[in-house]
């Protein structure tokens, strides 16, 4: 199976306004991929992960977004354990 380095991430405005989405993420090999062909490779068993400020975090596809009312499905996110620098949601963008 592949393992793939994401370094950057591209978001979208939620419906609501009130926060955003992962649109897809950029890896250290130059690629962007949508948040839609992560979740596809990570259910074939590929394993997505972070590096960001010297750590690093396996990014897992959650069920829906943990914003109260949002529904956005499927959604990916870091271990809540993982350090901050390497959270999908700090990292900088594509």
């Amino acid at each position: 199976m592949g393992t793939y380095t994401v370094i950057r991430v591209r978001k979208q405005q939620a419906g609501d306004g009130d926060h955003e989405h992962l649109e897809a993420v950029c890896t250290a090999a130059g690629v962007q991929y949508s948040r839609r062909e992560v979740v596809d490779s990570i259910n074939a068993g590929h394993v997505w992960w972070t590096v960001a400020g010297g750590h690093t975090a396996v990014i897992q596809v959650v069920a829906e977004c943990p914003a109260a009312g949002c529904g956005m499905s499927p959604y990916l996110a870091t271990n809540a354990a993982s350090s901050g620098l390497d959270n999908l949601e700090n990292l900088p963008t594509c």
